[in-house]
């Protein structure tokens, strides 16, 4: 049993190679034409597939520095309008600072202008009343009938000239 195996037995041999031709030209007839069909397909899928991926990749990396160039311009275009707010409210600042100069310069000198007219008004006042009392004083001291008018006359005219008398002095 032993030496059986190990020894060939031409039979066996001739139905085994013409077994392996037969399949071998069925397989090349019907079956090797569609095989290497599909592989090709395979192959040019997956070589469509790679090239379908570098197109892709590249158009990603396009992309990539558009937005790069985007974020950049979009940078100094941020830049650029945070300096022109800047310069502007510096603008306002100067306008604004200027304007309350005018102001109160304005107020300043409507306020003179107040305190100048009400003492002129306070002086005048002062004068009637000053001549009144000095009339009122005189007329006791002479008891001397002189008119009213010409009392107050004299009056003013010396208080008029009081304002030369203390410069001369």
């Amino acid at each position: 049993m032993g030496k059986e195996l190990i020894q060939p037995d031409i039979g066996l041999v001739f139905w085994t190679i013409l077994i392996f031709v037969a399949l071998a030209w069925l397989l090349k007839r019907f079956a090797w034409k569609p095989i290497l069909a599909i592989i090709d397909a395979r192959e040019k899928s997956i070589r469509e597939a790679l090239e379908e991926s570098k197109r892709a990749r590249e158009a990603a990396e396009e992309a990539l520095a558009r937005n790069r160039e985007l974020v950049a311009q979009a940078r100094g275009e941020s830049a650029r309008i945070v300096a022109e707010g800047q310069k502007e409210a510096e603008r306002m600042r100067s306008e604004i600072l200027a304007k309350a100069k005018t102001d109160s310069a304005a107020v300043l000198e409507q306020g003179r202008r107040q305190i100048e007219f009400e003492t002129k008004q306070a002086v005048a006042d002062l004068k009637g009343t000053v001549v009144q009392v000095a009339l009122d004083a005189a007329g006791k001291l002479i008891s001397a009938s002189l008119d009213d008018a010409r009392h107050r006359r004299l009056v003013e005219e010396y208080l008029d000239e009081l304002p030369n008398l203390k410069e001369s002095h």
